[in-house]
């Protein structure tokens, strides 16, 4: 993409590689390399810098098709948290880079804001934006929450800051779907047992 990535900003129409119009271009993030989309399709995209192929008058112009972007970029690209060797979490982690595909860092101050704007009560939804409960209890020192069973859980889960994509005025936004939470965040973490049983 070369150059093109300093000329992307917030608004800019989005094409795919025919030159149809699938939306514009709304948050950005040239240190990861990957930008957020809203339009043509039910829900937000989250493309890699690497898939843009040019940057012209119009817009901004992909290198794969519609389908691509509708399937494949359909959730926030996947962070790895980063722990210590007691198993902490160190309040960073790695995410697939947007340019290359190889782990890079994860803002750490963007990690370290999340982590203080969780509350309990605050409701929490999965990547496909469906509610799954609310915090019942947050440990700021090792960045896990607990959602209580409910509904959708039969169990309670404990989910690492590093899985929220997002918060807004609705609540938190995980970057896991429903089937992942359950498969990998009803265990409760060694690191914050004490916290959660007491």
């Amino acid at each position: 993409m070369g150059q093109a990535q300093n000329q992307i900003f917030d608004g800019m129409e989005l094409y795919d590689w025919e030159g149809s119009k699938i939306g514009k271009i709304i948050r950005y993030d040239m240190k990861l390399g990957y930008f957020e989309t809203e339009g043509a399709f039910s829900g937000r995209r989250y493309i890699p810098l690497s898939a843009v192929e040019r940057v012209g008058p119009a817009g901004a112009y992909l290198n794969v098709p519609a389908s691509t972007v509708k399937e494949l970029y359909q959730h926030m690209p996947k962070v790895t948290p980063d722990m210590d060797r007691s198993g902490k979490l160190t309040g960073s982690g790695k995410i697939a880079s947007g340019y290359t595909g190889r782990p890079v860092p994860l803002d750490v101050d963007g990690v370290r804001l999340v982590r203080e704007r969780i509350t309990s009560g605050t409701k929490v939804f999965d990547a496909d934006g469906k509610k799954i409960g609310a915090v019942q209890a947050y440990d700021k020192s090792t960045g896990y929450m607990r959602v209580e069973k409910g509904e959708i859980f039969t169990k309670d889960l404990f989910l690492p800051v590093t899985v929220v994509s997002y918060l807004d005025d609705t609540g938190i936004h995980l970057s896991e779907p429903k089937d992942s939470i359950l498969n990998h965040f009803v265990k409760m973490p060694e690191v914050a047992q004490e916290f959660f049983t007491h």
